[in-house]
């Protein structure tokens, strides 16, 4: 008898493009996976273009009538570390919030709120959109937390306890003028 303890991982791969006419009016679930290397941003930026980004999608139209597409991408990259230059795994985990425009006047007429997706005919190739997408997600600096890399290049991760401990010690009100107050004792 097996058992599982969580749901098992999709193997089946995304497909190359949806058809805008068909998945919205369908209001469509698409779930899968895509190799790393086939993200030509994103797999140019990692050190080895090795994994696989499980995705899902799901499209609908909302009550205003807007086309929406909605989902996640979850991906495990090993990018370089700026510090040691050697591979740091960096897990990316984003979340899909789009609108599908015809094209980039429309783009521009959408509310500020909404992140535009332009298609300007009818197909959403699914590749450049996780590519865009998580491209953005990707630190813009990459380094390991801690260990090694850091003892090495004398550099240290700060925390944001250790962060708001030190601004807590400079919490002392300064006064520009208390310079020269100094000037004023050395002079005398």
């Amino acid at each position: 008898m097996w058992h599982y303890y969580c749901a098992p991982m999709s193997d089946t791969p995304l497909p190359v493009y949806v058809d805008a006419r068909k998945v919205f009016v369908s209001d469509a679930s698409i779930k899968g996976t895509i190799d790393v290397d086939k993200l030509e941003r994103v797999a140019a930026s990692t050190a080895d273009k090795q994994g696989q980004v499980v995705a899902e999608f799901n499209f609908a139209i909302d009550r205003a009538g807007r086309r929406r597409i909605r989902g996640n991408a979850h991906t495990l990259l090993m990018l370089t570390c700026q510090r040691c230059l050697e591979p740091v795994a960096t897990e990316l985990n984003e979340d899909i919030d789009l609108v599908l425009v015809e094209d980039e006047e429309k783009a521009q007429q959408l509310d500020k709120e909404f992140e535009p997706w332009v298609c300007e005919d009818h197909r959403i190739f699914l590749a450049a959109l996780l590519d865009e997408q998580l491209l953005l997600g990707m630190p813009i600096v990459s380094v390991h937390e801690s260990g090694p890399c850091s003892e090495q290049t004398g550099y240290q991760v700060t925390t944001e306890q250790e962060i708001g401990s030190q601004n807590q010690q400079k919490s002392a009100p300064n006064n520009p003028f208390a310079v020269l107050a100094d000037f004023k004792v050395k002079r005398d």
